[in-house]
């Protein structure tokens, strides 16, 4: 394993958004405790607000100083950030939106009024 080499030369980046493609991670496959595995395997474990790059330049500045073990960095991050109307659905991952749509989505991530996306399916608000 990376801990049985003494790989402190290795740094793994955990994109934690909780998604896996069009699935939420834990109704497809419980991660957590994700640290806590990684520890069990001779990892040093850093947590980070993968939004947030002064944050990530904090716990990337601390890496070097580990003894012989790799490195995994679980950065925190929600998937569509900045855009309300699809950055907690499933169902709008993989999925093709109509320039309506995407014109919607575009006034939404400018901070106009929340936008209102209408498919096939589903209305979304």
């Amino acid at each position: 394993t990376a801990h049985a080499l003494r790989a402190d030369n290795l740094i793994a980046v955990v994109d934690r958004n909780l998604f896996q493609a069009n699935t939420r991670t834990e109704e497809l496959i419980p991660l957590e405790p994700l640290a806590t595995k990684f520890e069990a395997f001779g990892w040093n474990v850093e947590n980070a607000d993968g939004h947030d790059f002064s944050d990530l330049d904090e716990v990337f500045k601390r890496i070097p100083n580990r003894n012989g073990m790799p490195t995994v960095v679980i950065a925190d991050t929600q998937r569509g950030r900045g855009v309300p109307s699809i950055s907690e659905r499933a169902d709008r991952w993989f999925c093709n939106f109509t320039h309506d749509e995407i014109d919607a989505l575009i006034d939404e991530l400018h901070g106009k009024d929340v936008a209102t996306l209408t498919s096939e399916t589903l209305v979304v608000r």
